[in-house]
C-alpha cells in the first residue's frame, strides 16, 4: 500500500491542541478573560459533524482539529478486522458574516489485519478547500451554499490533476425564535474522480481498497441534523448518506450512510470541545478485485474535536425574557377588628371596552380591575367587552394585558346619573434590534473608540444628523439597541485612521460587527 509522507492522525491530534489549548503559540493577548458567559453557535465553523448548519456567523478565524478511531468487520470472511486512526486540521476564516473560505487536511492511518497474515498498513492524506455563502431570512430561516473541491493523489502530498473532485452543497436550516432548536438539511452534488489516482485498482488488496476510500461513482449528498442548546453545551443528532450515482453504481443501501450523536462544550469564549459517536448502517459493497473502487466507512467509530476561535466577539445573548406586567396596587393592611358594614350608596355600572390598535383581534385577553385599591375578577368577552358595578365616588383602575401587546392602563371616578365608560387601546411593541462589536487594531489588540451610528435616510449627510447616536467602546467593545433597518456606522480612535460602514439590524436580531483599525502613518 502507498505510505506517503505525512504526519499520522495522532501527531496531528497532538499538536492542534498544543497550538489552541488557552496560552499557547496561538492565543492572542486578553483572549478567554472576558466576563462574557461561553456560548456555543450552530452555524459556526465545528470540527466534529458532516451536516452543515446555514447562517451568518461572527467573522473571525478559527482552528479545527479532530481525531478518533474507527472499525470495520471481516472484509475476507475470515475472522479479519480493518482499523482506522484518523485525524484533521482545519483553518477556517469567515471573512464577512455572509462569506467563509476554509482549507482542510485529512490523514488517516489504516490497518488490516488478518489470522496468518502479515499487518497491511499505511498512510492516506489528502487536502480540500470550500467557500460558503449564508444568509438570514426572516422567521428564523436561514439558507447557505458551500463549493468544495478535494485535490487526492497517487502518492501524497503530491496532487493527480485527473483526480480532482469539485462539489455543491446546498444547505437550509431553521433556528427556533422561542427554543434553543435549530434544524438542518444539507443536499448537493460531488463529481467523484479520485478513482483516477489508483489506476491499479485490480492489484489492490481488500484491506487497500478500504484504507483508499476512493470511489469510481459520483454521489449524491443528502443529510438532517437536529441541534438542541445555545448556552456552553449543545447536542446534536445527524444522519447523511452518499448515494453513488452511475452506470454499474451499487444499490443504495451499499451507499455510504452515517448515523451520529454527540455533544459540543465551550469552555472559553475561544475554546470549543467536542465528541461524537458515528455508526455506519449501510451494506458492504462487493470488494473482489474485478469491482470498481467505493468508499467503505466504518461500522462506527468515535471522534474528539476542538474549535478555537482567533479573537472571538462575544455570542449574542438569548432575547430577554417579556417584561412582567405591572404589580396591583397593594391593599392596604386590614384592621383586626371586624369593622362596620359601609353601606353601599348609589351603585353605578362601569361599562369597558380592550381594543387593538391596528384592529386585530387580541389573544389571551386579560382583564384586572381594582376598586379602591381591592381587586375584582372581571371577565371580558371575545370582543374585548366587560362591566363592573360599585358606588359613586369611587376610584377604579382597570388593566389590559393580551399575547403580542403592550399592555393598557386606565383610572375611572365612578360619578352618579351619566354614563360611566372606558376605552383601552393596546398598541404593539415596536419593532427593535441589536448592534453590537469588537474594535481592534491590525495586531489584534483592543483599541478604545468612539462610534457614531445613524441611520440611512434619503438625502442624509454622514455629519449634521439629528438621529445619529455616538457612544464610547472602552476595551473595544460596543453595543446599542436601534430599531430595524440600515444604518451608517462610523469608527475613530486616536492614532488611528477612520473607518466607515454600513450595516442592516434585522427585527428582534443582532448584527455583530467587528473592526480592525489600520494606523495612521
Amino acid at each position: 500500500m502507498m505510505r506517503p509522507r505525512l504526519p499520522t492522525a495522532c501527531t496531528t491530534w497532538l499538536a492542534a491542541v498544543l497550538v489552541a489549548w488557552p496560552g499557547g503559540a496561538g492565543a492572542a493577548p486578553g483572549d478567554g478573560t472576558t466576563d462574557d458567559p461561553p456560548r456555543t453557535d450552530a452555524a459556526a465553523p465545528h470540527a466534529l459533524g458532516r451536516v452543515l448548519t446555514a447562517g451568518p456567523a461572527a467573522a473571525g478565524l478559527t482552528l479545527l482539529s479532530s481525531g478518533g478511531y474507527g472499525y470495520t468487520g471481516s472484509v475476507l470472511g475470515m475472522n479479519d478486522a480493518h482499523h482506522r486512526l484518523a485525524g484533521a486540521l482545519a483553518i477556517d476564516e469567515r471573512l464577512l458574516p455572509w462569506l467563509d473560505l476554509g482549507v482542510r487536511f485529512d490523514g488517516r492511518y489504516d490497518a488490516h489485519v488478518a489470522p496468518g497474515q502479515p499487518t497491511d498498513s499505511g498512510l492516506v492524506g489528502d487536502p480540500r478547500f470550500y467557500a460558503r455563502v449564508d444568509r438570514r431570512w426572516g422567521g428564523g430561516l436561514r439558507l447557505g451554499a458551500r463549493a468544495g473541491l478535494w485535490l487526492s493523489g497517487r502518492n501524497a502530498p503530491s496532487l493527480d490533476g485527473g483526480a480532482v473532485s469539485p462539489e455543491l452543497l446546498g444547505l437550509a436550516s431553521y433556528a427556533s425564535p422561542s427554543l434553543p432548536v435549530t434544524i438542518s438539511a444539507n443536499v448537493g452534488y460531488r463529481v467523484d474522480r479520485s478513482a483516477h489516482s489508483a489506476p491499479d485498482a485490480a492489484k489492490l488488496s481488500a484491506g487497500d481498497r478500504l484504507a483508499l476510500e476512493v470511489s469510481a461513482f459520483d454521489e449524491v449528498l443528502a443529510g438532517v441534523a437536529g441541534t438542541i442548546g445555545r448556552g456552553p453545551l449543545q447536542g446534536f443528532l445527524e444522519a447523511s448518506m452518499d448515494l453513488l450515482v452511475g452506470r454499474g453504481a451499487p444499490s443504495a443501501g451499499a451507499s455510504p450512510m452515517f448515523v451520529g450523536g454527540g455533544g459540543r462544550l465551550a469552555v472559553g469564549r475561544n475554546l470549543l470541545l467536542e465528541a461524537e459517536l458515528e455508526l455506519s448502517p449501510s451494506r458492504r459493497p462487493e470488494t473482489a478485485v474485478t469491482a470498481p473502487l467505493v468508499p467503505v466507512p466504518p461500522r462506527f467509530g468515535t471522534w474528539l474535536g476542538l474549535a478555537y476561535t482567533f479573537g472571538a466577539a462575544p455570542a449574542p445573548p438569548p432575547p430577554p425574557p417579556p417584561a412582567p406586567p405591572p404589580p396591583p396596587p397593594s391593599t392596604p393592611p386590614q384592621s383586626t377588628s371586624t369593622p362596620a358594614p359601609a353601606p353601599v350608596v348609589n351603585e353605578v355600572t362601569l361599562s369597558g371596552h380592550v381594543s387593538a390598535a391596528d384592529g386585530s383581534k387580541l389573544a389571551e385577553l386579560r382583564v384586572e380591575v381594582v376598586v379602591d385599591g381591592a381587586p375584582r375578577d372581571v371577565g371580558a368577552d371575545e370582543d374585548g367587552r366587560f362591566t363592573i358595578t360599585a358606588g359613586a365616588g369611587q376610584d377604579v383602575t382597570v388593566t389590559a394585558e393580551a399575547a403580542g401587546h403592550l399592555p393598557g392602563r386606565a383610572t375611572v371616578t365612578l360619578r352618579d346619573g351619566v354614563a360611566n365608560t372606558t376605552e383601552l387601546t393596546l398598541q404593539r411593541p415596536p419593532p427593535q434590534g441589536q448592534l453590537r462589536g469588537l474594535v481592534r487594531s491590525l495586531r489584534g489588540t483592543a483599541v478604545d473608540a468612539e462610534v457614531t451610528v445613524q441611520p440611512e435616510l434619503a438625502g442624509a449627510e454622514d455629519s449634521g444628523d439629528a438621529n445619529a447616536t455616538t457612544l464610547r467602546a472602552p476595551g473595544g467593545r460596543f453595543q446599542l439597541d436601534v430599531a430595524p433597518g440600515r444604518y451608517r456606522v462610523t469608527i475613530s480612535a486616536t492614532g488611528y485612521e477612520i473607518q466607515r460602514r454600513k450595516v442592516d439590524v434585522e427585527e428582534n436580531g443582532v448584527t455583530l460587527l467587528n473592526v480592525d483599525l489600520r494606523s495612521e502613518r
